[in-house]
């Protein structure tokens, strides 16, 4: 078996360990138990030379560190005793500040705790990263609501407990890690920047576009985007990173190739940090890095095993991000799609005219909807029909929309750059809203968990068919 093969078969067998961790009770001790015994069946196979057997250890073995990798991340609440009740805390903000349509939400960390309270406020008060604060008012827990884990989802961001509107004074500012808020601050300006220049929600969509700052958005434009099967056009992924790395080629022309490269990866750092280091965004930056790294040691890039490796080392940082994290799922299923049928599409359609990117564009749409299909029934129960149109008709505008947009930052010339994006992300919001309003633009289809079992085979077994569908007809083009 080939060493590729074999890191995925590890990094998947994590990721079931961390999943079977997540949905089951499972003894720590028996775990202890299974790791050792499957340790020293893994050295008897090595030492015998029995190779199969011994990856099928090596699974084993991987799936059991990542039950244990789940468990070890499980806390305990440290406010449980501070629940429905008033209470006071020093503290600071340690995340940037979540700015609502109507409201504020802070991510604060009280003093001599290492949890954090989710606190929502109103937009009256301005607030930063790194504001030392004391806060009054009364604590709770995270309650599950409409089937939904809510304090399972803010246990991700090492969130154990909420405070709705209480009493908030700042006491000083700039206490935290300056490197970190400085680029909060550009990001800041930046979006001020934009505010000032364009109207809304024409300011909000570009925000969401080039960082993923979408949460001001106007509601009936996310209707839109998601009824449309473009919302990912507002949530930084994969396709965002690769233009940005595309772009910072250039540099390598006037830079050198060295210089070039540092740079690229010192932007990608500082991207994910403004665009609030989502398991998406991570996943596409580590991915990019790995390929920066690829070109500048000159060995081949293969996609699927980097795509496995960030998600082995997101799971093994926080493995809360596999069964709580529907955006690293999606995110996950739709570059697994384009990496797997992708290649498969372009062999068939090798005879297909290609005009301004529409055929990539509509087989890369095809492989993402088809991939991520059993998560988007499961959560959403939504079928977008009118998302291959809709993605051929925006996505070849938007690289230019972010060059445009990053333009606006310059001095002078900016409010220039400002008007030419403003009538690209006023069609993006035509087009989106034309085809949203369509009776047929997306169909309503509830799944239970079984039923998304089924159709995930359905997926598998398709992707098998249409790759021996190819391989027979590039045979039969041979000879």
């Amino acid at each position: 078996m080939p060493k590729s093969k074999i890191f995925i078969g590890i990094a998947i067998s994590f990721a079931a360990g961390v999943f079977l961790a997540s949905k089951f009770s499972i003894n720590r001790v028996g775990i202890y138990i299974f790791l050792a015994v499957c340790g020293i069946t893994l050295t008897f196979l090595v030492l015998a030379s029995k190779k199969i057997s011994a990856i099928v250890a090596l699974f084993l073995f991987c799936a059991a560190l990542g039950a244990l990798r789940l468990q070890i991340s499980q806390k305990f609440p440290d406010f449980v005793d501070f629940f429905e009740s008033k209470q006071e805390f020093e503290g600071y903000i340690v995340e940037d500040v979540d700015l609502r349509a109507d409201k504020q939400l802070l991510t604060f960390r009280p003093k001599g705790f290492n949890q954090n309270i989710l606190i929502t406020t109103t937009l009256g008060q301005k607030f930063f990263y790194g504001d030392w604060l004391v806060v009054e008012g009364k604590i709770a827990e995270p309650k599950v609501f409409e089937e939904f884990d809510y304090p399972k989802y803010l246990e991700r961001f090492n969130i154990y407990a909420v405070s709705s509107y209480p009493k908030i004074l700042i006491l000083k500012s700039h206490q935290l890690n300056p490197l970190k808020e400085n680029l909060l601050k550009i990001k800041a300006w930046f979006a001020a920047r934009i505010a000032g220049f364009l109207k809304e929600p024409q300011a909000s969509l570009l925000m969401g576009i080039l960082i993923g700052a979408r949460k001001t958005l106007p509601q009936s434009v996310v209707d839109n985007f998601n009824a449309t099967g473009v919302s990912h056009v507002i949530a930084i992924s994969g396709y965002n990173i690769s233009v940005i790395i595309k772009s910072l080629e250039y540099l390598a022309r006037l830079l050198g190739r060295r210089a070039s490269f540092w740079l690229s990866l010192i932007f990608i750092v500082a991207f994910v940090v403004l665009s609030g280091a989502s398991a998406s965004v991570i996943r596409a930056a580590v991915m990019g890095s790995m390929l920066l790294v690829a070109f500048k040691i000159g060995r081949p890039y293969s996609v699927a095993p980097a795509l496995f490796f960030s998600a082995l080392v997101m799971l093994i940082s926080n493995p809360k991000i596999l069964f709580w994290d529907i955006g690293f799922q999606l995110s996950f299923a739709a570059t697994l799609g384009i990496v797997y049928f992708m290649p498969v599409f372009e062999k068939l359609t090798g005879s297909w005219p290609s005009l301004w990117q529409v055929k990539n564009i509509f087989l890369t749409t095809m492989s993402a909807i088809i991939s991520t299909l059993p998560l988007i029934l499961l959560y959403f129960g939504r079928l977008s029909v009118v998302a291959p149109v809709v993605n051929i008709l925006i996505l070849p505008f938007i690289p230019f929309t972010m060059l445009l947009g990053f333009l606006t930052i310059l001095p002078i010339v900016g409010s220039g750059f400002a008007f030419l994006v403003n009538f690209l992300l006023i069609y993006i919001l035509k087009v989106t809203r034309a085809f949203a309003i369509l009776s047929f633009s997306s169909l309503q289809i509830q799944i239970s968990g079984w039923m998304f079992a089924v159709l995930l085979a359905i997926v598998f077994l398709l992707y098998y068919w249409i790759k021996r569908w190819a391989e027979g007809k590039a045979e039969e083009e041979v000879d």
